[in-house]
């Protein structure tokens, strides 16, 4: 019998390692737009505070997922997958919205809201079952 070191909680260091690998991407992305004008690139991306700021939601989530996984407790599969999924789907609407504008049409409104409102979901899970977990007596 092999001993879980990830405490069931892997699937928050994958998908953190891809978010932290489109983060990345996301960087070199705004040195070539914003930095070098590339002009396929200042095309491709004629709104780059959008491409910014997916570029920090998708660090700032590789660090709460870090967070997460490197406690070592266990969470169950309904409060990682949310995590997972919304750490992905956020950031990436706002890329949708570095290329497309804000001025989004309903059906990518409709995908924003239920990423939001999974995201939360997850994350205040999470958040509450640390909680729980570091009020129990020792």
């Amino acid at each position: 019998m092999s001993k879980d070191h990830h405490k069931g909680n892997v699937l928050l260091l994958r998908t953190a390692c891809v978010t932290l690998i489109i983060g990345l991407i996301l960087a070199w992305c705004l040195v070539f737009t914003k930095l070098l004008k590339i002009p396929f690139m200042v095309a491709l991306f004629q709104h780059p505070e959008n491409l910014l700021s997916s570029h920090l939601d998708f660090l700032m989530m590789t660090m709460l997922l870090l967070g997460f996984y490197a406690s070592k407790i266990n969470l169950p599969k309904y409060v990682q997958w949310p995590m997972a999924i919304g750490s992905i789907t956020n950031p990436g609407l706002f890329l949708v919205a570095a290329i497309m504008g804000n001025d989004l049409v309903p059906f990518v409104m409709l995908l924003v809201v239920l990423s939001f409102v999974l995201t939360t979901f997850g994350y205040v899970m999470g958040a509450i079952k640390f909680l729980r977990y570091s009020l129990r007596q020792a």
